[in-house]
């Protein structure tokens, strides 16, 4: 066990559906102190009113229905207890982009003040730290020697967050998270009334705008790449990375898809080469991919580019989602 301040709690977010976000349904807190898990609480949350239609699908996902939804604590009271519970704790979770950006719109929604606060990314972390094909939390957690109670749920996925945030603290011979992020060259996330910073690794200097191309056609829909977005973020995660989707995806079609690729700075393409950085599999169960997972052609090929020392990652279209 490190020995100094490493203090934290570690969150992660259930919604009741992508495409409204402040559709908060489910939270899980875990209380870390000198590395350790010492509490953990969480439960379902009742979402602000008009961001409360449940898709089904993701009900399956992490087990909170409408119904169940429907008796809990409405997202108010939730967040007062979360700022109650966490104090002056630094916030860790596993895709904190997502999760912070879902409870800030929950806030507005309440017209509520967003708080203060500090949060780290353990998914940032990983891909600075860990050579994997696939940074979905199961994957993290096996590299990390972390073993998750089960499958998606707030609580566990809170759990394997505080796991491996410690796990990569020992890796790295840190005794916080401030070195720990440090030695990872990742910046601190951060939350106040008006503003937001996200948990990123540290831009390069003179970042180039990427420019979309176009070639060939995908099945029987002609696509078009859009021009690139001159306003994008250079920290977004798909900002001038290469990025092929293969299956259908149920949130949209996939030329919509491209569009939204290519706004936030990155470069839709049609096949899986040597320049491929991301490949989005539709048509895909979140709870099967895991270690040891029947992958399709096309992501089997992804891994084996990534086996040959290509940087590229596979993700299910929930983690498409939550990056964009």
């Amino acid at each position: 066990m490190i020995r100094g301040v490493l203090d934290f709690t570690a969150l992660d977010v259930a919604t009741a559906n992508h495409k409204l976000p402040g559709s908060v349904c489910g939270i899980g807190l875990v209380r870390v102190r000198n590395g350790e898990i010492v509490d953990k609480r969480g439960g379902p949350v009742r979402p602000p009113q008009g961001l409360d239609q449940f898709d089904e699908r993701l009900s399956e996902y992490h087990g909170v229905t409408a119904g169940i939804a429907a008796n809990a604590p409405a997202w108010p009271e939730v967040a007062e207890w979360i700022a109650s519970y966490a104090g002056t704790d630094m916030l860790v979770s596993h895709g904190t982009d997502w999760d912070i950006r879902m409870m800030r719109a929950a806030w507005d929604a309440e017209g509520m003040q967003w708080p203060r606060l500090r949060f780290l990314c353990t998914l940032t972390l990983a891909r600075r730290a860990l050579e994997l094909p696939f940074y979905r939390m199961p994957f993290v957690a096996d590299a990390c020697g972390v073993t998750l109670d089960g499958r998606h749920r707030p609580l566990i996925n809170a759990r394997g967050a505080a796991l491996v945030a410690v796990a990569l603290a020992q890796r790295q011979g840190t005794d916080s998270l401030d070195a720990l992020a440090e030695s990872l060259e990742v910046r601190l996330g951060s939350l106040e009334p008006g503003r937001y910073v996200r948990c990123a690794k540290r831009p390069a200097l003179g970042t180039a705008s990427p420019k979309a191309r176009a070639s060939g056609a995908a099945g029987r829909q002609p696509l078009t790449a859009p021009g690139a977005n001159p306003d994008a973020d250079p920290e977004h995660p798909f900002y001038g990375k290469v990025v092929v989707f293969t299956g259908a995806l149920q949130s949209r079609g996939r030329q919509e898809a491209w569009n939204d690729v290519s706004e936030v700075g990155g470069i839709p393409e049609r096949d899986v080469t040597k320049r491929t950085n991301i490949l989005v599999v539709g048509d895909l169960n979140p709870n099967t991919l895991a270690p040891g997972a029947v992958l399709s052609r096309k992501a089997n090929r992804a891994v084996e580019l990534r086996r040959a020392g290509q940087e590229i990652e596979v993700m299910a279209e929930d983690d498409f989602l939550e990056h964009l």
